[in-house]
């Protein structure tokens, strides 16, 4: 199939049935083609497929025994590292913890670090079910004694979904693996009974639950090898977001959602839908058209975030992007509370 028609079949579904429709795009948001085009072949120069080991000072050293149930737990409270001010954007995380500086993910991923060999029983679905406020402070807690997690009532409210849906199906981080590995498509098998566990099961996108797989496949042990013929579907977060609507991939058309965007405004779950499955579908499309996984295509836009920072301006003439992008440097990623990403 060409690369015109490819694009072509997903623009002609533009019919707006519901702004939550994982099938339809928002007539307000649309893909813009030749950006996605410029975008795959740009992808496709890498030399060698390039995903992130998931190996680094924040994350449990290779052959760790708990390693698998970290990232289970972990994973799914990646969202929500930022903080509103007048009903705007305001600022992201970062801080000082156990003596590194970290922002975001890195920061939270730090913090469940320090339990994996002190309190390794943290990460059972019983300690998670039974996760106190207090507790989940002191975790967060940085190294000054800040409370820097903005919303940390909903991660202790995603621990709890996580914890008592695992007791209730019997399930344990290893239990899934085995089973997913019993068949012959793992991924779709694993994405499935993700799709029952609290902490990944709401996002109809399965942004964390495809972020989780991705981690386990391209960790140096391989705690999860893909089926034959198997990938993984986008994994849409604000970051990608950003990458998109600066780049060009995605248009938005309707000028009221536009300038919510540009001046970093808290939005609707309408409009932020609007913008996220259009990112859904544009980078759903890159991987095929660049012939790389969907893990090089993510570490991309992943750390895009360095090459395209929120505070501050980009500097265009050091970024891979800087031959195709659309330097729409005034747009922002949607701004809205949730526990998806």
């Amino acid at each position: 199939m060409s690369v015109i028609f490819i694009v072509m079949d997903i623009q002609n579904k533009q019919t707006l049935l519901s702004p939550f429709s994982k099938d339809e795009l928002d007539t307000r948001v649309r893909l813009n083609h030749d950006q996605i085009i410029k975008t795959a072949k740009l992808i496709s120069k890498l030399s060698t497929e390039s995903p992130f080991s998931f190996i680094a000072s924040s994350l449990p050293p290779e052959n760790h025994p708990l390693t698998v149930d970290f990232f289970f737990v972990t994973t799914l409270q990646q969202f929500s590292f930022w903080s509103i001010k007048n009903g705007r954007y305001h600022l992201p995380l970062y801080d000082t913890i156990d003596g590194e500086t970290l922002k975001g993910a890195f920061y939270l991923f730090k913090a469940y670090l320090k339990k994996i060999d002190t309190d390794p029983d943290f990460f059972s679905p019983q300690r998670q079910a039974e996760q106190s406020l207090d507790e989940t402070a002191d975790l967060f807690r940085s190294d000054n004694g800040n409370d820097v997690m903005p919303v940390i009532e909903l991660h202790l409210d995603a621990a709890h979904r996580y914890g008592q849906s695992m007791l209730k199906l019997r399930w344990t981080p290893t239990s899934i693996l085995q089973t997913s590995l019993q068949t012959k498509t793992p991924l779709e098998t694993f994405l499935k009974m993700l799709d029952k566990v609290g902490g990944y099961c709401e996002d109809p996108l399965r942004k964390k639950s495809a972020l989780l797989a991705m981690i386990l496949n391209n960790r140096p042990e391989v705690f999860l090898p893909f089926g034959k013929d198997e990938s993984l579907p986008p994994i849409i977060d604000y970051h990608c977001m950003r990458s998109c609507l600066r780049m060009g991939l995605i248009d938005v058309i309707d000028p009221k959602l536009l300038h919510h965007l540009q001046n970093r405004d808290v939005i609707s779950e309408a409009d932020e839908w609007a913008v996220r499955i259009a990112a859904f579908h544009a980078v759903e499309l890159l991987p095929e058209l660049s012939n790389r996984s969907m893990a090089t295509v993510d570490q991309y836009f992943f750390f895009g975030r360095k090459r395209c920072p929120e505070m501050s301006e980009p500097e265009c003439l050091k970024c891979s992007a800087n031959s195709v992008c659309a330097k729409r440097k005034e747009l922002f990623q949607p701004v809205i509370r949730t526990d998806y990403y």
